[in-house]
Formats: C-alpha cells, sequence, structure tokens
C-alpha cells in the first residue's frame, strides 16, 4: 500500500513555495566524495566514514565563517589524509548529482502559480558547483538563498526570518520544504506551512494538489 504524503496544508492561503535543494531537487551522496578521497588518498573508505564529523567546523563552513581551504585543512587533520585543495575540493564536489526525476517539469508548472525560491544550507565550494551544474533548473526560481552567504543556516530562526522578510508575505502564506526534520520543524516555528519530504513523489502530490486547487477555484 503506498503512504499518503504529508501534506497537510491550506491550498488556498498558500502563496509563495520554498524549497530545500539537496535531495529535494537534486540528488545528494556523500559515498561519492567518500570513493573519491579513498581513492586518491590510499586511505580507506571506512576511515573516512568514521572520522569526518558534521560538527562546529562543518557548521562554519556553511555559515561562511570558514574559508574552503581552512575547513580542507581542518577536514585533512580529521580525517588523516594528505590531499591538496584541489583534490579535497574535486571529491567534496562529487556529492552533488543530477536533478531529481521529473522536477523539471514538476517546477515548470508551479512557477506559473507561484513565485518560487529555494533554502540551502551549503558552503561556497558547493555552491558553486551545483550553480554551474544545475543553472537550468535554478533559472525558474525567484531567489536561492544560500547559507553560507547569509551567515546562518537552517534550523536557526535567523535564516527563516531572512527569507521571509525577503518575499514580504505572512509566514502561513508560505510553504516550506525540507528532507530534514529538523529544518522543518524550525520553519513551522518561524509560522511556515512546512513539509517533510519524505520521497521523490511527496514533491508530485504536492504539486498535484496546489494545480488542483488552482483549478477549482471560480
Amino acid at each position: 500500500m503506498t503512504r499518503p504524503a504529508p501534506l497537510d496544508i491550506r491550498t488556498a492561503i498558500a502563496k509563495a513555495l520554498v524549497f530545500d535543494l539537496g535531495n529535494v531537487l537534486i540528488e545528494i551522496d556523500f559515498m561519492r566524495c567518500v570513493r573519491y578521497w579513498s581513492r586518491r588518498g590510499r586511505i580507506p573508505s571506512a576511515q573516512i566514514i568514521s572520522r569526518f564529523k558534521f560538527d562546529q567546523h562543518y557548521e562554519a563552513f556553511e555559515r561562511g565563517e570558514l574559508s574552503a581551504g581552512a575547513y580542507f585543512s581542518i577536514l585533512r587533520r580529521q580525517i588523516g589524509i594528505a590531499l591538496d585543495d584541489s583534490e579535497m575540493s574535486a571529491g567534496w564536489n562529487r556529492i552533488i548529482r543530477e536533478a531529481k526525476p521529473g522536477i523539471h517539469a514538476c517546477i515548470q508548472k508551479l512557477k506559473h502559480l507561484f513565485p518560487l525560491y529555494v533554502l540551502t544550507n551549503t558552503n561556497a565550494v558547493h555552491a558553486a558547483e551545483w550553480g554551474r551544474r544545475h543553472s537550468g533548473l535554478l533559472n525558474h526560481f525567484t531567489r536561492v538563498f544560500v547559507s553560507s552567504n547569509m551567515g546562518c543556516r537552517k534550523p536557526e530562526a535567523a535564516v527563516y526570518m531572512e527569507v521571509l522578510d525577503t518575499i514580504a508575505l505572512p509566514a502561513e502564506q508560505v510553504v516550506f520544504l525540507d528532507d530534514t526534520l529538523e529544518n522543518v520543524e524550525g520553519a513551522a516555528t518561524a509560522g511556515m506551512q512546512a513539509i517533510h519530504v519524505q520521497r521523490d513523489e511527496d514533491i508530485h502530490a504536492l504539486a498535484h494538489m496546489l494545480l488542483a486547487a488552482h483549478r477549482s477555484r471560480p
């Protein structure tokens, strides 16, 4: 049995949509980075996995508080790997993959009804990579909010407040979608209609619901 998508939203008042990027609009695969660093650094993948931490340094990199060089220097010590910045960056960017299946068509339909935005926790290295590779998809969005440019990251309250101030709509009229539950909870606390995306079909179900609601309006 197919379980229903978590789409408990008020379609009648939805006026804007805010999407997470990684694993919502585009595929992300950290193991591709692990395999590259393992091969180039000649160390076991298990060593990288066990030593890599989503810690305060990682978060600082996503807030733009650390440069790529500074962060990679920390990672080299943390992981025990001897690669220069170019090799670290090459592996780091292998995390970013293709757009989610069918997402282009889905976004193209929605953009005719709503202003669309992206809010992503990311760093300058990844932002340059997905900006280049996925420019066609991202061109459908009114604005892409990037944590490393904002100086704050989800689920910090400041990040949602900045987005809402820019969109200039009441929070309850903004629908937020993210695959990380704590980010969804942060958006809900900020007053947005927040959806936890747990499968690709959730986005398409939301689009179907919103399009149907629009067609039914007098």
